[in-house]
């Protein structure tokens, strides 16, 4: 059975995006948002949730998509989908001590979910983005730029939402120049994505 299919059973999907400041994990949210709106999705909420509101420290954002309208606008605690951008914030997150083995883990790193201390949830998909944009100079500053990319491997792993929509989602929000590398980066992601699952 596919991820999708066995979330799209409950009322409505949940996802936590975890990143740094500046990593663009909201952005990535409201793009998901976007392309599932496209898509006819009827309920889509998507909301940050700021630490320190610095550069590097650790944000998060929330996602909820369902085809009903949503009546619910509470952070998420027990997620069906948690994608990492960034996995030097794995320590910190202690993703297996937090959430149950049927959250789908997706995460930036070229290692294993065993190597990654991940292998507690069922289904895991790794794409190593750091390279894959630095490789494409899908830079700032210097700084890869890991939040279009992670969306090809959000597609692949979970399959709630197309690869086509994520474009016009991406095409609405960046210059035509910027959405070109951003579209080429998501889908070098979404086929060099690797799904570890033990389902």
């Amino acid at each position: 059975m596919k991820i999708a299919d066995m979330i799209i059973k409950k009322k409505y999907t949940e996802v936590i995006w975890y990143g740094r400041g500046g990593q663009g994990a909201i952005t990535a949210s409201q793009l998901i948002a976007d392309a599932a709106y496209e898509e006819g999705y009827r309920g889509v909420t998507t909301a940050p949730s700021f630490g320190a509101e610095r550069r590097g420290a650790p944000v998060s954002a929330f996602l909820r998509l369902a085809h009903e309208p949503i009546r619910i606008f509470s952070q998420i605690s027990t997620p069906d989908i948690i994608v990492v951008l960034d996995p030097s914030l794995l320590p910190v997150l202690d993703l297996p001590g937090r959430f149950p083995a049927s959250s789908v883990v997706i995460i930036n790193s070229k290692y294993t979910p065993e190597k990654l201390k991940l292998e507690h949830f069922n289904t895991v998909g790794i794409a190593d983005i750091t390279t894959v944009a630095l490789e494409n100079n899908l830079t700032m500053a210097g700084v890869a730029i890991l939040n279009t990319p992670i969306l090809g491997a959000f597609v692949k792993v979970t399959g709630l939402v197309s690869l086509a929509a994520v474009e016009k989602a991406i095409i609405k929000k960046f210059s035509s120049t910027g959405a070109r590398i951003n579209m080429l980066t998501a889908r070098i992601i979404h086929d060099a994505t690797k799904i570890y699952s033990t389902n």
